[in-house]
């Protein structure tokens, strides 16, 4: 039998504000969320009933428990009384550690994969109520596009995309613990500033101006990752540089990225912030999740 394939793309965070720690230990936040083209693989083949086996290229990648894939399919199996076993092989391309929302996005290709292997049919409200357990960017990953993801990231309005731009993405060399960023952030703006600042872009009809989100594009994150070193200053400058109308860094980090409007002027600027253990990727919006 031939395996099920699936695609599990990166997200990109096009601004990210903090608004107030919760009650709950979690942040409420105001962030765009945007599925690239750089994206890991998961196949997945039936098993022995009841296992779980999860096999991954990358040495970082944990097998058991502590995976978002394992507990994906352990969560399925709890709400659904459902035992039958599975081997998910994922092949690793996005990094680690790095903001990108790989390990969301593998939850929630799991999900989607094992509702058509298994016959589920649990639908997309109960789909997303699942990827919320397991983390606070996996419903978006259940479908992807362009959003805006406001609560702890999990209350998603998709909106229109209709630009076309190029993302060089730098993965810096090292991660970042979210634990450990959201530790040290400061929030400092008032929820009505950072409203002002992120939603006042979005037209009646659902769509997002581009240039008038590039034009106020900022992460809280951004001076934890920049105070961390290495080279990161140096990184948002050469993509500065060599043309990107604006450059940030997604999520919690590590991941830094200019946008850029010439194909161009990106394929020179991956030459150009290349090196020093750095991982450079040169990407488009993905307007969807899956296969």
């Amino acid at each position: 039998m031939l395996p099920l394939i699936e695609i599990a793309p990166a997200k990109l965070n096009l601004g990210l504000k903090i608004l107030r720690r919760r009650q709950d230990g979690y942040h409420d936040i105001v962030s765009v969320l945007q599925t690239v083209d750089l994206c890991d693989r998961l196949a997945f083949t039936s098993a022995a009933t009841g296992e779980t086996l999860v096999r991954c290229d990358h040495p970082d990648v944990p097998a058991g428990p502590e995976n978002l894939v394992f507990r994906a399919v352990e969560v399925l199996r709890r709400e659904t009384g459902v035992n039958r076993g599975v081997r998910v092989d994922l092949d690793k391309r996005i990094p680690t550690g790095a903001g990108l929302g790989g390990g969301s996005s593998n939850a929630g290709a799991t999900l989607r994969a094992l509702d058509r292997l298994w016959g589920l049919r649990l639908g997309p409200e109960r789909l997303s109520g699942l990827g919320a357990e397991l983390g606070s960017d996996v419903p978006f990953f259940l479908t992807g596009g362009t959003a805006v993801a406001t609560g702890r990231g999990e209350r998603l309005r998709p909106v229109v995309w209709e630009d076309e731009f190029w993302y060089v993405l730098v993965y810096p060399g090292f991660p970042v613990s979210t634990a450990r960023a959201y530790r040290n952030v400061r929030i400092g703006l008032t929820e009505t500033e950072a409203y002002g600042t992120f939603l006042d872009f979005a037209e009646k009809s659902g769509g997002i101006c581009a240039d008038r989100l590039f034009d106020c594009l900022e992460n809280d994150f951004l001076p934890v990752v920049e105070a961390a070193g290495k080279g990161v200053t140096r990184i948002l400058a050469a993509l500065a540089g060599g043309g990107a109308v604006a450059c940030s860094v997604s999520g919690s980090g590590s991941t830094l990225f200019g946008v850029f409007r010439d194909a161009r002027l990106a394929s020179a600027a991956v030459v150009r912030v290349q090196g020093r253990g750095r991982r450079v990727f040169l990407c488009r919006y993905r307007p969807r999740c899956g296969s």
